[in-house]
Parts: C-alpha cells; sequence; structure tokens
C-alpha cells in the first residue's frame, strides 16, 4: 500500500469539508498517482476518513474522523467531501481545518502493477500509477504531496501564500521531505508502543 498527500479545501457553508485528496503531480515519493485511475468501488463499502492513517495495526475508535461521501474527479485532481465524526476529537480536527491548522490529507491505495506507465519530467523516468484501489483517507499534519496547500472554497484564496516549489524526484528537497516523513512514522509508531 502506498500513501500520498494532496491538497485540502474547506468551506464554511456546508456540512461537508472538501479535501483535494490527489492531483496528478509528482509527490514526494518520486510517483504520480492519476487521479482518473483512482477506484473507490471497494472503499464505498467503508469509506473512513481517518486521523493519521491510524486505519492499520491497532487502529483507535476516536481516530475515525469522519466518512467520505461526495467524489469529484477531473484529469488534474481527485477530490473528496468529508461528512465529520459527531464525537469531539473528529470535531476538534475540522475546526483545525476551517482554522487553517491542518491542511493535508493522505490517500492509502493499493496500486495495480499491471497498470503502471513511467513519465518523463525534466531528465528523469518517473514512475506512474494508472490505475489505484483507495483503501482509505487521512488527515495528517505533514504531507508528502508537494502540492499540499489548504484552499478555503468559501474565499477561492489559499491559507498559504506562497505555493509549493515543483520538486524532482532526484532532488535534495525530496530526500530531506523523505527522512522527515521517516522520522514521524518512527515516532508515531514509538508513541503507539508506549501507550
Amino acid at each position: 500500500m502506498k500513501n500520498t498527500t494532496a491538497r485540502a479545501i474547506d468551506t464554511d457553508d456546508s456540512e461537508l469539508s472538501w479535501f483535494r485528496a490527489s492531483t496528478a503531480d509528482i509527490d514526494r515519493h518520486g510517483t504520480i498517482v492519476e487521479p482518473r485511475g483512482i477506484d473507490t468501488s471497494n472503499f464505498e463499502n467503508n469509506p473512513i476518513f481517518a486521523w493519521g492513517h491510524d486505519a492499520y495495526d491497532e487502529p483507535q475508535i476516536e481516530n475515525i474522523l469522519g466518512r467520505v461521501t461526495e467524489y469529484k474527479r477531473t484529469d488534474e485532481a481527485f477530490d473528496i467531501g468529508v461528512e465529520w465524526a459527531p464525537h469531539e476529537r473528529a470535531q476538534m480536527a475540522r475546526n483545525l481545518v476551517k482554522a487553517g491548522f491542518l491542511s493535508a490529507v493522505s490517500v492509502g491505495f493499493i496500486p495495480d502493477e499491471s497498470q503502471m506507465s513511467t513519465r518523463s519530467v525534466g531528465d528523469y523516468e518517473v514512475p506512474v500509477y494508472e490505475r489505484t484501489e483507495l483503501v482509505e483517507v487521512s488527515l495528517v499534519p505533514v504531507p508528502s504531496n508537494p502540492q499540499a496547500i489548504a484552499l478555503m472554497r468559501s474565499l477561492r484564496i489559499p491559507v498559504f501564500s506562497q505555493s509549493s516549489p515543483s520538486i524532482d524526484a532526484d532532488s535534495d528537497a525530496l530526500r530531506d521531505a523523505t527522512k522527515v516523513l521517516l522520522a514521524f512514522e518512527r515516532l508515531r509508531r514509538q508513541v503507539r508502543t508506549n501507550s
């Protein structure tokens, strides 16, 4: 299973919060996930919206923040509408999203290895996941897609004033980001083990 992250979008005029769950941009794993190729048929049977990919190993029920109720697909992006769960932690997460303190989501998916290709990006051939099976979507504190910028749909402006720079598959920024992600994952596992 692979996780990737993209833009988060929220709106003040609806019970749903909208997130850009995936884009056709290169992510910090050095891959591209085609938004139109994300298969949601199995996911729709259990459309969980979790905290920090806490849907694996020993998940905690309070880390299920909501459920995905709507989808919008284009060639450039895969957006989801999230209905928040009615418990305290979910409402706290929703408030942090609305206030711009949390802005990234990450999709957990299973790639279809028979539906992979490559795309030339600069001097590199980047792996492209043409077809994937969506397993879960999580709100995360550290994004892996460099396009993970929160937007408030009602205002039509980015929460962050600068867009992320483009990151190629062999850049120092990509290596540094990978180190940070691995450090956070080790910390998450250590906290889980010690609790």
